[in-house]
């Protein structure tokens, strides 16, 4: 008879964790090869939330205000008492670990608290900012400064909390609230540099939400579920990378700005010879916005790379400060960094070490497609080198009118001389 192998019982153990864990982890390390390129994009500055970053020193002067924010948080229902929350925060310890990838070394009860205290911290803000009335001497929404850096290190990939943890505490705390905590949740991350209206669709409940990163990336970016089955249909199709703005406007082709009725990246659009993409103000804190949604989106494994697209997209737009000039004067750019160059090396530098999707998932692949046909039209071939060949700078444009008004007055010269030879 064959004898139980206790190393057996260990790795199915390990499998049957691991089945579990792949269904809802996602909140990442950052893989290296990412971090590599620009390592400080995925650090938070001020503010720790979750296990990666907890206890660092240059972190620990938000520790306090946490603290003082659960104050606060347990006076919005005196009812409660502290330990009936963490009763909570115990029954939801198991569930909440199997949202990290990499293996918490936390105990029992320091991972408790690390739920109440940054659960609690991101409640308290964002019912705070949803609530109109003075700041003054809130340490966090009282100083500007302060409250820009701590919402962005709340978009940190490894900056996260379970979005159910965050759920569980308003519902004890507010029960009788009117408003949704998502769509508040939803309302505070207006402040993204991403577009200047994020409006919030109903394609993603509280319950399929996993964290304020995957909020922003479903509800403010991702194209309507119509859209991406139309799109996914037309991806089906050979195409080649399109040309710089530059050379895409020497061909012919229009730039607008697209109307703020379309999300995100489903509003870069190409009709009758204009390429329409919607506004993008571009901060100190973008390029970190991308990344972190960049890397979410590449270690989730998903089908589809919207993120990643749209960058690829921009990556071929912008090869030198020209093309950005240009995409700025449409108003699809709002240069915040001062610089143009600046803007170029950001978008040339955002796809560095990034899988790339596959050629019949590419959201932009009909938009491509329209794109290289339009320009490999006879008519905007050779009006393209027209243009790149003698209207390259204003000095050629001047010489070819005085070339052709000397022409034209020597023509009308001989005309004249020659009807007064008739005469």
């Amino acid at each position: 008879m064959n004898r139980r192998d206790p190393l057996s019982d260990k790795i199915q153990i390990s499998l049957q964790n691991l089945s579990t864990n792949q269904s809802t982890c996602s909140i990442f390390k950052v893989p290296r090869v990412l971090r590599s390129v620009n390592d400080r994009a995925y650090e938070p500055e001020i503010l720790s939330i979750g296990p990666y970053h907890r206890g660092k020193d240059d972190l620990k002067m938000m520790e306090e205000h946490k603290m003082h924010y659960l104050k606060m948080f347990l006076q919005r229902r005196p009812g409660n008492s502290l330990t009936s929350y963490v009763a909570a925060m115990r029954g939801l310890e198991e569930r909440a670990r199997q949202y990290y990838h990499q293996p918490v070394s936390l105990d029992k009860d320091a991972f408790v608290e690390m739920l109440l205290l940054d659960g609690c911290f991101i409640v308290e803000l964002i019912c705070k900012i949803a609530t109109p009335g003075p700041q003054q001497g809130d340490p966090v929404t009282g100083n500007s400064s302060v409250f820009h850096i701590v919402s962005h290190d709340m978009l940190l990939l490894e900056n996260q909390l379970p979005f159910c943890v965050l759920l569980e505490l308003f519902s004890m705390a507010m029960p009788n609230e009117r408003d949704p905590f998502i769509d508040m949740a939803s309302s505070y991350l207006q402040w993204m540099p991403l577009s200047p209206r994020l409006e919030r669709s109903n394609i993603i409940s509280s319950q399929e939400c996993k964290h304020l990163l995957d909020l922003v990336y479903h509800n403010c970016l991702l194209p309507s579920p119509s859209v991406l089955l139309s799109e996914s249909e037309a991806n089906n199709t050979e195409y080649e990378f399109i040309r710089s703005a530059k050379e895409l406007k020497e061909a012919g082709i229009r730039f607008g700005k697209q109307a703020r009725s379309y999300r995100f990246f489903q509003g870069v659009r190409f009709e009758k010879g204009m390429i329409k993409i919607p506004y993008l103000s571009i901060e100190d804190k973008t390029e970190s916005v991308f990344r972190n949604l960049i890397a979410y989106e590449q270690c989730s494994q998903r089908q589809h790379l919207y993120v990643t697209d749209y960058i690829t997209l921009m990556d071929c737009l912008i090869n030198t400060r020209e093309d950005v000039q240009i995409l700025r004067h449409c108003g699809i750019i709002e240069n915040r960094l001062g610089d143009d160059e600046m803007v170029c090396i950001l978008f040339n530098k955002l796809g560095t070490n990034v899988m790339l999707s596959y050629s019949d998932r590419f959201y932009y692949a009909e938009l491509f497609k329209q794109v290289g046909k339009h320009c490999a039209r006879r008519r905007y071939v050779w009006l393209a080198k027209l243009r790149h060949n003698y209207f390259n700078s204003p000095w050629s444009l001047i010489s070819f009118i005085a070339a052709f008004s000397l022409l034209l007055l020597t023509l009308i010269q001989t005309v004249f001389t020659v009807m007064s030879y008739f005469k």
